[in-house]
């Protein structure tokens, strides 16, 4: 086999081909051979640090635009208008299926009429203690035996005892009158006495 013919065809190197044997006897092809071998691991190196780098895809579109330009396979542009078309109709075709999913439909439930209470209205009658202090709603009374209570003077509205139950006309609503107010020893008031 002569050089020509072996980079020409450029057989297979197993061992006893006839590749092989012309390389056992051609220096120049075997340094060669050598070379391409070399060039073959170096460029293999280059990649193996390289794979991890590449290039945008944008740069890679131009480029193929480009090439496709120079060859004149230019290709169309396609205006994709519809795109965001659809992603809104996609949208709101999933908010009205959440919409539907979520509202559920209501039974109608009987009206059942309220249950008659009869609330009979208390007439509220003052207590008075031997003193003659009222104790005031919603606070616990004041025990015989306590002896820490301080009793405090104010001037109270006459319409402040109506709270309490008392008559009171509706001309001297306005008026002032005198009241001892009894605290505990926590200081909140218990018992009230008017003074007139």
């Amino acid at each position: 086999m002569k050089c020509e013919e072996f980079w020409s065809t450029f057989p297979e190197l197993d061992a006893g081909s006839e590749g092989n044997i012309h390389l056992e006897d051609c220096p120049a092809c075997r340094a060669r051979i050598r070379r391409h071998a070399e060039l073959h691991a170096g460029l293999r190196t280059l990649a193996a640090g390289y794979r991890r780098m590449e290039t945008p895809g944008r740069v890679e579109n131009r480029l193929r635009t480009a090439f496709r330009r120079e060859m004149g396979h230019e290709m169309p542009v396609v205006r994709r208008r519809w795109i965001p078309v659809l992603t809104w109709a996609a949208a709101f075709a999933l908010m009205f299926a959440l919409g539907v999913f979520l509202v559920k439909p209501r039974r109608m439930e009987a009206v059942r009429p309220a249950p008659q209470r009869t609330v009979e209205l208390a007439v509220l009658q003052p207590r008075q203690d031997a003193e003659g202090f009222i104790p005031l709603p919603n606070t616990p009374g004041v025990a015989a035996d306590e002896d820490d209570v301080n009793l405090v003077r104010v001037e109270v509205p006459r319409s402040a005892m109506l709270a309490l139950g008392l008559d009171v006309s509706a001309e001297r609503a306005g008026e002032m009158v005198e009241a001892d107010v009894m605290l505990g020893s926590n200081g909140i008031a218990r018992a009230v006495r008017f003074l007139e």
